[in-house]
């Protein structure tokens, strides 16, 4: 009996070469709103959002029903969460949700996070995110002041 995709084992995601492009766009717009989220700066998140959304909307065109898929619609939610986004607090929750559905795909595939330069972190508070290697982990998800407690998820 073999289960089905998307659910129950989602151990390993991939994505297709025809989603890639998109994906690497996703990746880049997703590294600049983490970039505006640690200076706590809302200005241009917007339409960031509306880039991301654009990229996630076209990877679930061309990827097919699967957990590559699955992935790339939870990345199109939170981008459309994101661009709803009131306060920094809701951008840090829409950006929480993008993450949690990036994230598996790299614990799958960790040789893609050198691939694209990044690094995947982890705070006391147990939220993740990707951020690019040569910066010193920074938490885009602090309540107050700075968040120190931060691993590199190897």
């Amino acid at each position: 009996v073999s289960a089905h995709e998307g659910h129950s084992h989602e151990a390993v995601i991939t994505i297709g070469k025809k989603t890639v492009v998109h994906f690497q766009s996703i990746l880049s717009t997703y590294q600049e709103v983490y970039n505006h989220l640690v200076k706590k700066d809302l200005h241009g998140i917007i339409d960031l959002a509306r880039k991301l959304s654009d990229a996630a909307r076209q990877a679930t065109q061309t990827e097919p029903d699967g957990a590559g898929h699955h992935m790339m619609q939870h990345v199109l939610e939170g981008a459309e969460n994101l661009q709803k986004a009131k306060n920094i607090q809701e951008a840090q929750q829409a950006f929480a949700s993008i993450s949690n559905a990036l994230c598996p795909f790299f614990k799958s595939w960790p040789n893609q996070l050198k691939c694209n330069e990044l690094k995947l972190c982890r705070c006391k508070n147990g939220h993740s995110w990707l951020q690019p290697q040569k910066l010193s982990p920074v938490c885009p998800y602090p309540t107050t002041g700075t968040c120190s407690d931060i691993e590199e998820v190897k």
